[in-house]
This record gives structure tokens, C-alpha cells and sequence, in this order.
């Protein structure tokens, strides 16, 4: 029988007490990889099942991240919350993109400053493409990356990420297969509530425009917009569905130049967009349409000036800032090794104004 000496020397405690403490000197650094499991072997000179039974042990600390069929990774300690001090946001967006949709950027950033300086967080902004994450967390020292609007083709780079053992959290913009935990408006409700609406006023030609399906949020929206009108027995029109893949909002009204024509427009349209809704607009007066008396407009987003305008806009509104504070929560909660949902939706509320009104065809 083994007496407590014989125990801390064995090769399963041996095995434990070197990788623990190659992690706490930083030997061993978050996202380094181990070596197999074959040469762990090799190395303590043990059979593979003690590795295994070590491994698994580490992993239950929150040390090294190890499963079957993957490298196994160093997570180091995880921190509690309060040990949380610094973050990264990394995002990447065109520059034209960037400053005439500033706006929502501004709100997102507002909420993200605010849940920082009320966590005491200092907070390193991006703008980049995303392969440069390494800089912030190996430069800046940040300890979990907040990701701003990724695309559908940004999910290889966030696997890796995570693969990497850096906490990340995605705002906003639902990535499903992505390991990434994310925060986003109830993108699904919002349009419900849109159609709804349009549908008591007795519109049934409603056409939707949306920016590329390949983001996260909008291709959500258009999928709702689908469901939602089927559901009521709507017909959709192809013809009535406009996708810019042009990310340039001053070249938004060129590419509906093409669809708006003074005999042909539906009754009503549905944007999921603020920026796509102000070139809504633009080409109904070049056509000399009104809002809403020929055609009636729902946009998504509720920016002041929409109240502003004439007619004021009825829209979807969700809380820009309040998704930005979130995803800070979030991130902290993450990195300090908390169990998070994978997916967090805000709530989203309709604002009826000016620009709809009952259908006169």
C-alpha cells in the first residue's frame, strides 16, 4: 500500500506537478499546445491511461482544455471576474462603411465604455482585420476579445481564437456553429412585429430590403421577413426582395435604382437597415412617391433622427448601447470561466410613427 510520499511521487501527481507548474511560471503560456498524449507517454515513461487520467485532471481545473480529437491547449487559471482588467474589440469594416454608418459603431462603442468604466476595464479598440486578434491579447494584454459584426465567412478565424484558449464573445451577430458565445437583438420578433403591422393595415405586396445575407443579423431578419409573411398567407414576390452586397451606403440608392420603378413598387417595404432605409427613401422621391400615402416604410433601428424626420419613421427599435454593455458582461463572465448561454437576444420593441399607413391599393 502506498503511503502519502509514494502518492505525490508517483508518475500520475509527477505528470500533474510539472505541467502546473511550467503554467504558473509561464513556461506554458494560454493557447500553447501540449504535447501529444503518445509522447507525454514516452516522456514520464508511463502508459497512456495514467496521461489520460492527468489530463483529464488538469482539465477539470481549468487549466488545459482536452478532449479526444483535439490538441490539447494551456487555459491557464481562470480569473474571477473582479481579476478581469483588460479586453479587446476588433472589428472590421470598410472604410466608407465605417464613417457614413458611424452612427450605430458610436452606440455599440457608447455601451462598451460604459460596462467598462463602471468594471474599471481598460478597453483596447480595433479596427482590423480580424487575423490580427494576436496583437491585442499578446501586445495590449487583453485578456478576451469582443468581435463587432462578424460575417458568416469571419467563423474560421473565431474558431480559432477560441481554439487558442482566448475568451470571445460575439456582438452583435449570431454565429451557430461558432463556439463563440454571442449577444444580438431578437432579430426574429423585431420583423414579426413589422409584418405584423403592415399586415393589420391591410398591405399585402411588402417588399423587403436588406444588406447581404452573408451578416449575421440581416440574414436573420430576411429569413423572419420569409416566415412571418408565409405564415400569414402573404404572398412574396421575388421581385419584392432587394439584397445590397454592397457594403458602401452612399451606393445603396444606385443599386435600388434598379428595383424601385415609377410602375413598379409594392405597397409597402420593410428595410433591415438604417442606412439602406434612408436610400429607401431617396429613390421613392426621385420616383415622386410618398411616404406613406403610395408607399409605407418600416425600418430597423431607431436612431434619433428617426422621430425627426418627415414623416417620422415607424421602426424597429433595439437598444444599440444596451447590446454593446451586455456583451462586456458577458465577456467577463467568460473569461472568469463562467457557464454563459451560447446565444443572449435583447428585446426589440415597434414604434409606430408617421411613415405607414393603411394600404390604398
Amino acid at each position: 500500500m502506498l503511503n502519502s510520499n509514494d502518492r505525490r511521487n508517483s508518475p500520475f501527481h509527477r505528470i500533474l506537478a510539472d505541467i502546473t507548474g511550467q503554467i504558473e511560471r509561464a513556461d506554458l503560456r494560454p493557447g500553447d499546445a501540449l504535447p501529444t498524449r503518445v509522447d507525454l507517454a514516452k516522456q514520464y515513461d508511463v502508459a497512456r491511461a495514467t496521461v489520460d487520467k492527468a489530463l483529464a485532471e488538469l482539465s477539470r481545473s481549468g487549466l488545459i482544455d482536452s478532449g479526444k480529437g483535439r490538441r490539447t491547449v494551456v487555459l491557464g487559471k481562470n480569473p474571477t471576474a473582479d481579476s478581469v482588467t483588460t479586453i479587446g474589440v476588433l472589428w472590421n469594416w470598410p472604410e466608407d462603411q465605417e464613417r457614413q454608418g458611424g452612427d450605430y459603431l458610436d452606440l455599440l462603442f457608447r455601451g462598451i465604455r460604459e460596462a467598462c468604466a463602471e468594471y474599471l476595464l481598460e478597453v483596447h479598440f480595433r479596427s482590423a482585420p480580424l487575423h490580427t486578434w494576436t496583437e491585442l491579447v499578446n501586445v495590449k494584454g487583453a485578456q478576451g476579445l469582443l468581435i463587432v459584426r462578424p460575417d458568416y465567412a469571419d467563423a474560421t478565424i473565431i474558431e480559432s481564437i477560441h481554439a487558442a484558449g482566448v475568451p470571445v464573445v460575439l456582438v452583435p451577430g449570431v454565429l451557430d456553429e461558432s463556439p463563440a458565445a454571442s449577444i444580438s437583438s431578437d432579430n426574429a420578433a423585431g420583423t414579426e412585429s413589422a409584418v405584423q403591422h403592415l399586415h393589420e393595415l391591410g398591405h399585402q405586396d411588402i417588399g423587403f430590403v436588406g444588406l447581404t445575407a452573408t451578416v449575421p443579423d440581416h440574414f436573420e431578419r430576411l429569413m423572419a421577413f420569409l416566415e412571418m409573411t408565409g405564415a400569414r398567407k402573404m404572398v412574396v414576390r421575388p421581385e419584392w426582395i432587394c439584397l445590397s452586397h454592397e457594403r458602401n451606403p452612399a451606393k445603396f440608392r444606385d443599386r435600388l435604382a434598379e428595383w424601385l420603378t415609377p410602375d413598379h413598387f409594392p405597397t409597402a417595404v420593410v428595410s433591415s437597415d438604417f442606412m439602406m432605409t434612408l436610400a429607401v427613401l431617396g429613390r421613392l422621391r426621385d420616383l415622386g412617391l410618398s411616404v406613406p400615402n403610395d408607399v409605407s416604410v418600416v425600418t430597423f433601428d431607431d436612431p434619433i433622427t428617426a422621430a425627426q424626420m418627415h414623416p417620422s419613421l415607424t421602426a424597429v427599435a433595439q437598444s444599440v448601447p444596451r447590446l454593446g454593455y451586455r456583451a462586456i458582461q458577458r465577456l467577463r463572465e467568460v473569461i472568469s470561466g463562467e457557464d454563459v448561454p451560447h446565444v443572449d437576444r435583447l428585446a426589440t420593441t415597434l414604434v409606430v410613427r408617421e411613415s405607414t399607413a393603411p394600404a390604398r391599393r
